[in-house]
């Protein structure tokens, strides 16, 4: 019986060690997102990378390119509109992604269109 609470003692310190090690959303490199640039990649990754983005705009830009991971590197605030791949029924959801910021998804996405953020008071993250 001693044995066994041990185990489960051990899995919550297992489970908090791998959370512990989890990126922070505002940990994210602009990994080879060029300055003025707003990024888009097709993967999940951490730090600086070579993956060639999914999506590069410097500019308002409509259409889908698939992604896990944005970058917004502009001197602006954006709205990112974007669908979970497979719940298209439930979208399309619109996010404000601030200037220098980025962040990912646990699940693909296609982003569908980036505007100029127009400032309505809510938070953008």
């Amino acid at each position: 019986m001693r044995l066994k609470s041990l185990v489960l003692a051990a899995i919550p310190a297992a489970f908090l060690g791998v959370m512990a090690a989890a990126p922070s959303a505002s940990a994210w490199s602009p990994g080879n997102c060029q300055t003025g640039t707003f990024c888009v990649w097709p993967e999940y990754w951490y730090g600086d990378t070579d993956m060639p983005p999914s999506l590069v705009t410097e500019s308002e830009w409509s259409g889908s390119a698939l992604g896990h991971i944005f970058y917004n590197r502009t001197s602006r605030d954006v709205s990112m509109t974007y669908v979970v791949v497979g719940h298209e029924e439930q979208g399309p959801e619109t996010a404000c992604v601030s200037s220098n910021h980025g962040s990912y998804f646990t699940m693909p996405m296609h982003v569908t269109d980036i505007a100029w953020r127009e400032d309505d008071g809510s938070p953008c993250w």
